[in-house]
């Protein structure tokens, strides 16, 4: 995936979005919508899969065969079966890609060689999107190597946007795995334990793990995109289940996710 610009963070009441640390992003309210009969134009939502073909594990990863399907087809199926998004695009700069995309029934934005470089983060292109798509509103930027994920929980984020009033929502993962520090020659030649009192190591059962970013989408209203942010503002948390938070980034990853998307 290409990498994730952050940004700050702030408390919400709702559960699945619990306080985390910083200030957010001050944000402009966008009103845009029709006028006529005083009924506002609902919000324009786009689903955005962002597929280079300069993929540096697995070459054209994004169209390989997973359980007979492109992988790039599995998220495509999930955002247009959810039903909630306005528009499904594919950002790519690869023939191959628009080709598979368009067979799956998104549109395709030829993204420019600036934002298809090695060092370009999905922010870049995702802004640049924007650029050339004033009617978009809220982008869901969703991982095109998530194939697991499941209409259903698009269908909930878009739910938190629309009427929860979330600036941006981005998918996590619980782990139970405890952690410890790095050693390293001649700074630090002891471990420490950074999330446990291993006096009083806490049974599975007994913990409630942590949250992980696992990548799957970031939702963002346009605006706070457009202060350099995918995450900010009035902001929450989604947490999937973990059968669902598969992320394939090597070629060891492929089986594991075979097997689960044929479940």
């Amino acid at each position: 995936m290409d990498s994730v610009e952050k940004g700050a963070a702030t408390s919400v009441s709702n559960p699945r979005g619990r306080p985390s640390r910083g200030r957010p992003p001050k944000l402009q309210r966008n009103s845009r919508g029709g006028q006529g009969r005083g009924v506002e134009k609902p919000p324009h939502l786009a689903a955005l899969v962002l597929a280079r073909g300069g993929s540096k594990g697995i070459p054209l990863k994004n169209i390989k065969h997973l359980a007979g399907v492109p992988l790039i087809g599995w998220v495509l199926r999930a955002a247009l079966d959810s039903g909630v998004f306005q528009s499904v695009w594919v950002s790519t700069d690869h023939d191959e890609i628009e080709n598979v995309a368009k067979q799956f029934g998104a549109q395709v934005h030829r993204r420019s060689s600036e934002v298809s470089k090695d060092s370009s983060t999905s922010l870049d292109a995702i802004m640049e999107f924007l650029s050339y798509h004033n009617e978009v509103d809220i982008v869901g930027n969703i991982q095109a190597t998530s194939p697991c994920l499941h209409p259903a929980d698009l269908q909930k984020v878009a739910e938190m946007i629309r009427e929860e009033g979330y600036d941006s929502v981005f998918s996590v993962v619980r782990r139970h795995q405890f952690r410890w520090s790095e050693i390293q020659k001649g700074v630090r030649e002891v471990t420490e334990p950074l999330n446990l009192n291993p006096a009083k190591r806490p049974r599975r059962q007994d913990w409630d793990g942590e949250l992980y970013e696992n990548g799957s989408f970031y939702f963002a209203k346009r605006h706070l995109i457009e202060m350099g942010y995918l995450q900010g503002g009035k902001m929450a948390y989604y947490e999937m289940r973990a059968e669902y938070s598969v992320d394939i980034d090597v070629d060891i990853d492929w089986p594991i996710a075979e097997q689960r998307v044929l479940r």
